[in-house]
């Protein structure tokens, strides 16, 4: 684990590899004449702290069986394969957004700010929409009858809709 320091806010960088968990047998022809192919490099944002901006450097390594020369790679016992944050940082996320009721807004630039993780809106708002809970209704309100005296009118954020057709559109019918 390396340490820098720039601007007053220290970089902690954890690097990991797959060369580390050597494959002892090729997933698909169980053959043990095994070597390394290729690699590549990625860099994947942990959640950090105020003043601490914590960055990993994933080694993602490619091996290529002798036998019957396929290419695989393995899956890091750490490192989540495809996602360029870590867990936590959605985790954290989504519980300060779902749980705690908390603007995507403000979650958004918190992570940037106080974290050091740079993260998008849309990234934010996609986590919510794939991990959250989203157009799921706990309760079913199809059957429900509309309360005395309603006016057939909802207000969403301080706009007005019509829940029954209008005039005009009973006409084209």
């Amino acid at each position: 684990m390396e340490e820098e320091s720039q601007d007053g806010i220290e970089l902690e960088i954890r690097e990991h590899t797959d060369a580390d968990y050597f494959p002892e047998e090729c997933p698909f022809c169980g053959g043990q004449d095994i070597r390394r192919h290729t690699y590549k490099m990625r860099e994947i944002q942990d959640l950090g702290s105020p003043m601490i901006c914590r960055r990993i450097y994933y080694e993602r390594v490619y091996f290529i069986c002798k036998r019957c020369k396929k290419i695989f790679n393995i899956e890091h016992p750490l490192i989540p394969g495809g996602f360029r944050y870590m867990p936590s940082v959605i985790e954290y996320a989504l519980s300060r957004i779902l749980d705690e009721g908390d603007l995507i807004r403000r979650v958004t630039r918190d992570l940037n700010k106080l974290h050091l993780v740079k993260v998008s809106l849309a990234t934010v708002e996609k986590w919510v929409n794939q991990y959250g809970k989203k157009g799921k209704i706990d309760m079913d309100f199809s059957e429900e009858k509309p309360p005395k005296g309603f006016s057939g009118y909802i207000s969403i954020d301080g706009t007005f809709k019509s829940v029954t057709t209008k005039k005009n559109d009973q006409k084209m019918d």
